[in-house]
């Protein structure tokens, strides 16, 4: 039988908002599926269309290989942010392995000389920087249940651990995004100039504010780590308190990029001016008078 070839993500518009005026695609966490940030729903202000992806692996999509190829997923996913059908500025928030994905598809759109985002929020992961994720998941990997509850972001529930067909199901996208993280290759690129905001858990195990702040090298903006009260899943206990913040950060990241438009068309206009007056000055040149 010819194997299956494998299918990408898809995009989950979490309630439509066609007249809003940005797109925030948000890329989950290890092993978590469309639904982790549908409670940001009701906390975003009109202005903002929610959007993130459904993978394979996981959720509806259970039956299907999961994509563990980094590479490859920051293009599938790069089909997806810039998307020729909506011309809408759109930015990108990822939490854990999301935040690698974001930044990875984030360099693909420069390097595919696609269009941009206004803004990146990245959560509750280091940068990719000196071999990072290996040193971070193997001691994880390798602790029994104890690691497990650390990837998790808190304890393994007995009933889980009782019922192996049921863990296997939690188990199998957790491992394979994982895998995508020890897939990864940090190659050296020119920093990108697209606005940052980094965001954590005060308790989290797993990535401290310094490590959070690995990334402002790969940025041409530093930013300042915000750090919630929580562990590695804090975005589920401090949900109202983190898109307030990201709404607050967003914002000031659309008027800029507002602003910046606002620049750049006055100076097309300002060209297209003294364009047409040479244009005009040419033909005027080079007529006849009409007798």
């Amino acid at each position: 039988m010819r194997s299956r070839e494998l299918v990408g993500p898809e995009r989950i518009v979490l309630g439509e908002r066609p007249e809003a005026a940005v797109r925030l695609h948000c890329l989950p966490p290890a092993g978590a599926g469309a639904d982790f940030f549908h409670p940001w729903l009701e906390h975003l202000p009109q202005w903002v269309e929610l959007c993130t992806v459904r993978l394979p692996g996981r959720g509806p999509r259970a039956d299907e290989p999961s994509l563990t190829d980094p590479v490859d997923l920051a293009a599938r996913l790069a089909e997806i942010l810039d998307d020729p059908a909506d011309a809408r500025p759109f930015a990108v928030f990822g939490h854990s392995v999301g935040a690698l994905m974001a930044f990875e598809t984030t360099r693909r759109l420069r390097r595919d000389g696609g269009r941009m985002p206004i803004w990146a929020g990245l959560s509750a992961l280091s940068g990719p920087q000196d071999g990072a994720y290996a040193k971070g998941l193997v001691p994880l990997l390798t602790a029994g249940t104890d690691g497990l509850a650390m990837l998790i972001g808190g304890p393994v529930p007995q009933w889980l651990l009782d019922d192996a067909q049921l863990l296997a199901g939690v188990g199998t996208p957790l491992l394979a995004d994982c895998l995508l993280l020890l897939h990864h290759r940090h190659r050296p690129e020119p920093p990108l100039e697209v606005p940052l905001a980094l965001y954590g858990g005060a308790q989290d195990p797993t990535t401290s504010a310094e490590q959070l702040a690995t990334w402002n090298s790969l940025f041409a903006a530093p930013a300042e780590p915000r750090l919630f009260r929580g562990a590695h899943m804090y975005p589920n206990v401090r949900t109202a308190a983190l898109v307030k913040q990201v709404v607050a950060d967003l914002a000031r990241a659309a008027e800029h990029a507002v602003a910046a438009e606002d620049v750049r068309d006055r100076r097309s206009a300002v060209v297209c001016d003294r364009a047409s007056v040479c244009r005009s000055t040419a033909v005027g040149e080079n007529t006849v008078p009409a007798v």
